[in-house]
């Protein structure tokens, strides 16, 4: 605890004045004019206090001593138990800029914009908890210095003829990198603190203590090697952007430097180091009932990321609303046949199931940590030694889009090279439908058993169903239309269902707990 030197009350540190207030007597100082003789150790280590949840043991870090409060990982409103701590230095510290009621503000306004949430989301009373916490980053520092030589070129039309011109490009590259972040915490997913992006590095403070003083910092477990070359990769893509902009060179079409090796010797790129840097981070959990989304907020800018659930009701009423005038305006311009609004009914449904798809493999990713290199390196299998298992899902996303490719393709030369009469066409287009609805359900189960709890997942069953259902409506030939349009309704029924489990489904992965509120045990109304 910092203590304040006229009365002995505790200093926090106040955003919007930026410094040190003591709420007893109204004194405010300046945060590098209060320190206390642990605040710089030797071997660039400081002392502060690691609080200490008893019901999941979860360890966070605060210049405060008020041990009362809750837990930012579990939520549990307990007395922490606290010790006294060593932790590495940082070098610098991105101060607090936004307050709780900027953050709200903000999130407000993001959700006047999104039209299907649920309205109790939009409530501010529904707001369950806000955490403020520095999140750590490493901020790695690159150098660009020597000669560039590019190959380019311009092409041009004269009457018949295009004239292309090679030309040599030379200059001079200075590019200096002060700092990319990436962030230096296992839990705090990387799809989130990219998103959170930017931080300005212009408002990087040199770091004291007591800066953490009312606000919580987490503890960085990823080493600085682990994001080193995608700090260097973002680097070289963002100068060479950069080069093919210049001024003297947009005329020119300039060569394309594929890897990244190629373009770290092109562009002279060395790494001058990386600095441990505190951003800070603004946690909120929104509540109504059991149901619990998440938010974060970039306490610098006020930037907001959140993903939030729909509301099936709303979404469905709205397409309805959408699909009566349209259907109408068409009607007035184009009428189709049967047996053609069927296949256009099937059509839409395939469409509706790669979606589905997709938004399966989304869940896989976020929930198997795929596309997280922290957690993954953090996972017992690594530290173990055992080696993880291999990510399969791009190789499965591979293998549906070349079968669907195979199969338009036979059906391409079906059609055209054997003469296929109209009726017969329809029948192969309804089977090549069929063969790519099986497609994605053979896939899309393989990504289904790899989820846990796993509401509904039946969509894909409907469409491969009802598509062989009008295929069977193609080789039939019913004389009454009535078939058809009762064939055109089961269609429509599951695209109904398969858009109704999408929104299940990517609920779920908008209402997955954030690191920060995952820890077992404890009390989420924080």
């Amino acid at each position: 605890m910092y203590e304040c030197p006229n009365c002995g009350g505790n200093l926090k540190f106040e955003i919007s004045s930026q410094k040190l207030y003591c709420a007893y007597c109204d004194t405010r100082l300046d945060p590098y004019a209060v320190t206390r003789e642990t605040d710089a150790l030797e071997g660039g280590l400081y002392e502060t206090n690691a609080f200490i949840c008893p019901q999941c043991g979860g360890q966070m870090l605060s210049g405060d001593n008020d041990a009362t409060a809750f837990c930012s990982y579990c939520g549990a409103a307990n007395i922490l138990s606290s010790r006294i701590v060593r932790e590495k230095r940082p070098k610098y510290i991105i101060p607090f800029q936004k307050t709780k009621e900027d953050c709200k503000k903000a999130y407000a306004k993001k959700m006047r914009k999104a039209f299907f949430v649920p309205k109790e989301y939009k409530d501010a009373a529904f707001i369950d908890g806000f955490r403020g916490i520095y999140m750590p980053y490493w901020n790695y520092r690159f150098s660009q210095q020597g000669e560039l030589s590019l190959d380019g070129k311009i092409q041009e039309s004269k009457g018949d003829y295009i004239y292309t011109s090679y030309y040599k490009l030379r200059g001079e590259l200075d590019a200096v990198y002060e700092g990319c972040p990436f962030d230096a915490s296992s839990g705090f997913y990387d799809n989130i603190s990219q998103a959170l992006a930017p931080f300005d590095a212009a408002g990087e403070v040199d770091f004291t203590p007591s800066y953490l003083s009312g606000f919580y910092a987490e503890v960085a477990d990823v080493e600085a090697d682990v994001y080193a070359a995608e700090a260097r990769i973002l680097v070289n893509e963002n100068t060479y952007e950069a080069i093919k902009e210049e001024k003297t060179f947009r005329k020119y079409e300039v060569q394309e430097h594929c890897s990244d090796a190629k373009l770290t010797e092109f562009l002279h790129t060395k790494s001058e180091g990386e600095d441990s840097v505190l951003y800070p981070v603004w946690f909120m959990s929104y509540r109504n009932g059991d149901r619990v989304a998440y938010a974060v907020v970039n306490g610098q800018t006020g930037k907001v990321v959140a993903d939030m659930p729909l509301d099936v009701k709303k979404y469905l009423l709205t397409s309805l609303a959408l699909a009566v005038p349209v259907f109408f305006l068409l009607n007035l311009f184009l009428t189709l046949r049967p047996i053609v609004l069927i296949t256009v009914c099937a059509v839409l449904q395939m469409i509706v199931s790669l979606i589905y798809y997709s938004e399966l493999g989304e869940i896989s990713r976020r929930e198997t940590f795929a596309d997280d290199k922290a957690v993954l390196i953090k996972t017992k299998k690594r530290r173990s030694k055992k080696p993880l298992k291999k990510d399969n899902s791009t190789n499965e996303d591979n293998a549906l889009a070349g079968g669907i490719i195979l199969i338009l393709f036979v059906s391409v030369i079906l059609s055209f090279c054997v003469g296929l009469k109209t009726e017969w066409l329809g029948i192969l287009y309804m089977g090549v439908l069929l063969g790519i609805s099986v497609l994605i359900f053979v896939q899309g189960r393989k990504k289904y058993r790899k989820l846990k709890d796993l509401r509904g997942g039946f969509g894909l069953v409907s469409a491969v169903v009802t598509t062989a259902v009008g295929l069977v409506l193609h080789l039939w030939k019913p004389v009454s239309d009535l078939w058809y349009y009762g064939g055109v309704w089961l269609i429509l029924l599951s695209v109904i269902f398969l858009i109704t489990d999408v929104i299940r489904n990517y609920n779920r992965l908008a209402m997955r707990k954030l690191p920060q509120f995952e820890k077992k045990g404890g009390d989420d109304n924080a």
